[in-house]
């Protein structure tokens, strides 16, 4: 989804050359949560479901609206609208792609967040794992400007984090049908 900090990022040799994270970590206000795994749908269909921002409403819990406001080449500005009961807010991103391999989005209004980043990289399934399969990596790194807000998300922000992992693969799904596998965790 998005991405707003200067984090460095590489792509050498496809997605087997990414900084090792743990798995969920709190450094001051901010959170980083990061998950690997093999998955049922190839990169291009993983890409898809994630490019799409705009059908986000349709199947990410909490996100009640998005609409893209420009797509050009590998680019593309968004405002989300979400909602975790009692709290409303929105915040605009852009989003850079690298077909099919990585969707990078930065948040760009800086209201709600002192920084949101949000990596998603697919990479090609390892060897003796189905054709129809890629490496999903996603990283998620947030720090609220809000204390409130800072407080509620480590709360409920590894529950929330796995929701939304799951809930795109719950879409590849509906759009592709069964996955040639269940997906596998990578440590």
């Amino acid at each position: 989804m998005v991405l707003c900090s200067q984090t460095k990022w590489y792509i050498l040799g496809g997605i087997y050359a990414v900084r090792r994270l743990s798995s969920q970590t709190h450094h001051g206000q901010g959170i980083t949560y990061n998950e690997k795994s093999i998955v049922g749908f190839s990169a291009e269909q993983m890409f898809q479901v994630v490019y799409n921002i705009e059908n986000y409403p349709l199947f990410v819990p909490w996100c009640k609206k998005a609409v893209v406001h420009k797509k050009n080449d590998g680019v593309l500005e968004a405002e989300l609208f979400v909602g975790f009961p009692p709290l409303k807010e929105h915040y605009k991103s852009r989003v850079t792609t690298i077909y099919p391999t990585v969707i990078r989005s930065v948040c760009t209004d800086g209201r709600l967040f002192n920084s949101f980043d949000t990596v998603w990289r697919f990479g090609e399934h390892p060897p003796n794992y189905p054709q129809q399969s890629c490496l999903l990596h996603f990283t998620l790194d947030f720090e609220f400007k809000s204390v409130l807000y800072a407080h509620l998300a480590n709360l409920v922000f590894g529950q929330v984090a796995k929701t939304m992992v799951s809930a795109f693969l719950k879409r590849a799904e509906f759009m592709y049908g069964p996955p040639s596998m269940l997906p596998v965790k990578i440590p």
